[in-house]
C-alpha cells in the first residue's frame, strides 16, 4: 500500500486573472486529496493583506486542513499577535511560522525598555504561536546552506532553536538533489533533532527564473540540470524533463524513507497534478490529466 502524502503550496492571487487561475488550480489539486494546502505571507501592508483576502474564502470552501504562513520580520509583538488573533478569527489552526526578509533598519530598531522591539527571528514568532496553545507549527528549513548562515553547522543549530521554541516539523527550501536532504537529515539527526523534515519540491516550469531565485534563496542547481532544460526546445519537451526529474528525485528520497512532499506549485496545475498522481499511485493514465488551458 502507497504510504507517500503530499502537501501543497499556493501564493496569493493579485488580481482577477491570477484569481480565476488560483480556484481553477485549486480546485484541480484537491482531487489529490493532498494532507494540506498552505498559503504564502506576502510583506507588511498590501502584499499581507492579499494573503488575509484569499484566505478568508479559502478557509470556507477548502476541503483540506489549510496553512496559514506567516512572516515577523518589522512586527512587534503586539502587531504580530493582532495577525495571529485575525487568522484564528479566520479559523486557521496551522502555520508555518517563517522571520521574512528583513526591513529597513528603522523596523528593527529597539527602544530601551523593549516596547517597540521587532521580532528578530522565526523562533520569536514560534514562541508567539506556542504560547497560544497552537501545536501545528512548521518551519523553514534549509537543505543547501541558507545565504546568510555561516556554515551547514550553524543551519542546524537555527532550525533546532526553532523546533525547540515549539515547532513540529519543517519543511525545507527546495533542492534537486536527493544527496543534499539526506545529507541535511543526517545532521539533523546527528544534532538530536527528531521533529519531522519535509522535503520542499519545485517542479521546473522556467529554468531561467529558477535559476535566478535558487541564487538568491541559496539553492543549487546542478550544471547538468541546467544544461538538461536548456537543451529541451518544445514545450512539450520541457514539461517532459520537469517530470521526470522531479519524479527521479522523489522516487530516490522514498528508497531513502521519505513519505511526504510539500510541492511548491506556483499556482499552476498541470506539473503538480501530474507528479502528484504519480508519487500517490494514481498517474494520468488512470485519473486524467489537468490542463492548463481552462484556467485563462
Amino acid at each position: 500500500m502507497n504510504k507517500t502524502t503530499i502537501s501543497l503550496e499556493f501564493f496569493p492571487p493579485r488580481s482577477e486573472t491570477q484569481l480565476r487561475r488560483f480556484w481553477y488550480t485549486l480546485g484541480c489539486l484537491q482531487t489529490l486529496k493532498p494532507s494540506h494546502i498552505s498559503m504564502t505571507w506576502g510583506a507588511l501592508g498590501a502584499a499581507s493583506q492579499a494573503s488575509l483576502d484569499i484566505l478568508e474564502p479559502l478557509m470556507k470552501e477548502s476541503i483540506v486542513p489549510v496553512t496559514a504562513h506567516l512572516s515577523c520580520s518589522g512586527e512587534t509583538r503586539t502587531s504580530m499577535l493582532e495577525k495571529i488573533e485575525t487568522l484564528e478569527n479566520l479559523g486557521v489552526k496551522h502555520f508555518l511560522a517563517l522571520r521574512g526578509d528583513q526591513g529597513n533598519s528603522e523596523f528593527n530598531a529597539v527602544t530601551q525598555d523593549g516596547s517597540t522591539a521587532c521580532l528578530q527571528h522565526a523562533s520569536d514568532l514560534v514562541a508567539l504561536l506556542a504560547e497560544r496553545g497552537h501545536e501545528h507549527i512548521s518551519v523553514a528549513a534549509y537543505p543547501d546552506v541558507h545565504p546568510e548562515s555561516t556554515n551547514k553547522s550553524s543551519d542546524i543549530q537555527w532550525l533546532r532553536h526553532k523546533l525547540d521554541a515549539g515547532a513540529n516539523q519543517a519543511i525545507t527550501q527546495f533542492f534537486f538533489e536527493s544527496e543534499s536532504f539526506l545529507r541535511f537529515r543526517d545532521r539533523s539527526e546527528a544534532a538530536g533533532i527528531s521533529q519531522k523534515l519535509i522535503p520542499g519540491i519545485l517542479p521546473i516550469h522556467d529554468i531561467d527564473k529558477v535559476s535566478q531565485f535558487s541564487e538568491k534563496c541559496g539553492a543549487v542547481v546542478p550544471t547538468e540540470l541546467l544544461s538538461q532544460f536548456q537543451h529541451a526546445k518544445s514545450q512539450e519537451d520541457k514539461h517532459k524533463a520537469a517530470v521526470e526529474q522531479c519524479l527521479s528525485l522523489c522516487r530516490e528520497l522514498e528508497a531513502e524513507g521519505v513519505d511526504e512532499f510539500h510541492l511548491y506549485t506556483l499556482n499552476q496545475s498541470a506539473l503538480a497534478y501530474e507528479i502528484g498522481s504519480e508519487l500517490l499511485g494514481s498517474g494520468p493514465a488512470r485519473t486524467g490529466k489537468a490542463s492548463e488551458s481552462a484556467a485563462a
